[in-house]
């Protein structure tokens, strides 16, 4: 049962027996009438609040309107991002800061003109008053870490690492090194001559000290490389092979000489190993139909001519 609002002068008894009988005999939910009527407020900036309370704007009870968006979820969907769209636009609308700032910033110094404005976060920012704070930061903060910015100068840290996280000599940035906001910095350094000499002192060879730490990491780098070819060359040949290390400086010796790339190493490794494997064949290696045979085999029990003497006597004699 639901109550509209009726004119004064009715008991409650009057007014819950009129909202009765106003919906008898009606099925669940709204009729395409008050569907229609209801989506048209929703999209004329009403919310769905405004028309399931009661007031000017009611239209059905909060539970018809649920019940309604049940047997029409598609209705009810579009529904509820219409409601969302018009409680967002009544916000922004109901906004002080908002109607404070279509004219003149809220310190009131600054007229709000296109080129004046900054949309930060979805909000609209002076930009003079912006830059005045970032030329123009809080100093404090430096206090507590100012010893050791000065301990990292000394030891040749750079200014990037201190304030943005770039690694001293390059490598990615990593942003728990940062100790201070770089405009903070260069405040300070404004305010206290003697600090910033102390800083040009310091960084006056940053440069040079820096190139010199990118080579070392960049020769490093490249040893390491090396190490982990062979190990990864090594690792394509058999593990019973017993040439394997001499199939790997063979290789390496290509790679040096310009012979052979690396990514082709893969595919060339097989005839490396075949290639070795004829320098130094095995019991295993076939001529013909035939095993190899060891010329220093006694061929009878009972004597002690070798196979070699076989084969000596049948070649030269």
């Amino acid at each position: 049962m639901e109550n509209e609002r009726l004119s004064y002068g009715q008991s409650r008894a009057e007014k819950m027996r009129a909202a009765h009988y106003k919906w008898v005999g009606m099925p669940p939910g709204l009729t395409p009438e008050l569907a229609s009527k209801f989506m048209l407020g929703l999209y004329g900036g009403k919310t769905i609040t405004n028309m399931t309370s009661a007031g000017e704007h009611y239209i059905c009870s909060f539970d018809r309107f649920n019940k309604h968006c049940e047997l029409n979820p598609q209705w009810g969907s579009e529904a509820r991002k219409a409601s969302r769209a018009s409680f967002i636009a009544k916000e922004k609308a109901s906004n002080p800061k908002k109607r404070a700032t279509q004219i003149m910033c809220l310190k009131g110094l600054h007229a709000m003109m296109p080129d004046n404005v900054m949309m930060h976060k979805g909000r609209r920012n002076c930009l003079a008053c912006w830059r005045h704070a970032f030329k123009n930061p809080p100093t404090h903060t430096i206090l507590p870490v100012l010893d050791q910015i000065k301990e990292k100068l000394s030891r040749g840290v750079s200014l990037g690492e201190i304030t943005n996280g770039k690694v001293t000599g390059g490598g990615k940035v990593d942003r728990s090194l940062v100790l201070v906001r770089s405009n903070v910095l260069y405040r300070y350094r404004e305010l206290n001559p003697d600090f910033d000499e102390f800083v040009r002192r310091a960084t006056s060879k940053s440069n040079s000290r820096g190139q010199r730490i990118r080579q070392t990491r960049v020769r490093t780098a490249a040893r390491r490389n090396s190490n982990n070819d062979y190990q990864a060359i090594r690792s394509l040949i058999p593990a019973g092979n017993p040439h394997r290390d001499d199939i790997v400086a063979r290789i390496f010796e290509d790679l040096l000489g310009g012979t052979l790339k690396r990514e082709e190493v893969p595919a060339r490794v097989k005839g490396y190993i075949a290639e070795l494997n004829r320098l130094y064949p095995t019991k295993y290696v076939k001529f013909g139909d035939a095993t190899l045979v060891s010329l220093d085999e006694v061929l009878f029990d009972d004597g002690s001519m070798t196979r070699g003497d076989t084969v000596t006597c049948g070649l030269w004699d």
